[in-house]
């Protein structure tokens, strides 16, 4: 949830990209916090966030590289993502309660998950199986269209530019982990609530 510029750090961040493979996007997204029950313990949190986004996919994985944030997922063919991590924070070691006792250290465990699709970008050049085509096939499929007075070679309808479009939803879970005392942690200026979660819906195109 690196675009709602969150303090509680937990995901994406640092990941090693290697070779992203193909452009498959250039975006605007709207970020748009839907629920937040977790308060100010995950930071400050903007009712709304635009970001540029680049969408890069290669076999099977696609790369988010945005101006707040950088995910990778697994895509399958229909376009639709998944992106799943998890991590922890100590926010207070084991101390003394005041009281003779100890105070359980409070560690904060949380889950993040990032499900969506994303509509391809379609160009009238790649749309009838690009660059790949043989240059007597391509003769002949223009003797066919000159014979048949224009229109697409294979008799179909031309096919229309579709601009790389994307509508996700990044749901952030956090929660105590066991045997963790995070009581303190909990009132004004911290978390709302524990366990808690925030969720944050992501829309854009080019």
């Amino acid at each position: 949830m690196r675009w709602a510029a969150t303090a509680f750090l937990v995901l994406f961040g640092g990941c090693n990209l290697g070779n992203p493979g193909d452009l498959v996007g250039e975006l605007t997204v709207s970020a748009t916090v839907s629920e937040n029950s977790c308060g100010d313990g995950v930071g400050q949190l903007p009712g709304t966030t635009t970001i540029d986004v680049q969408l890069y996919e290669r076999d099977g994985v696609l790369t988010w590289v945005g101006s707040q944030g950088t995910f990778q997922a697994d895509i399958d063919e229909e376009g639709n993502f998944v992106a799943h991590s998890t991590g922890s924070q100590m926010l207070r070691a084991e101390e003394p309660d005041g009281y003779g006792g100890v105070l359980a250290p409070c560690v904060i465990e949380a889950s993040e998950e990032i499900r969506g699709t994303l509509v391809r970008r379609v160009t009238p050049e790649t749309s009838d199986g690009g660059e790949g085509d043989a240059a007597a096939e391509s003769a002949a499929d223009d003797a066919d269209e000159a014979a048949d007075g224009g229109g697409d070679a294979d008799g179909g309808e031309p096919v229309e530019a579709v601009p790389a479009s994307v509508i996700a939803t990044d749901t952030l879970q956090v929660s105590p982990s066991a045997g963790a005392n995070c009581s303190d942690f909990i009132g004004a200026g911290a978390f709302q609530a524990l366990p808690c979660r925030v969720v944050v819906e992501l829309e854009g195109s080019e």
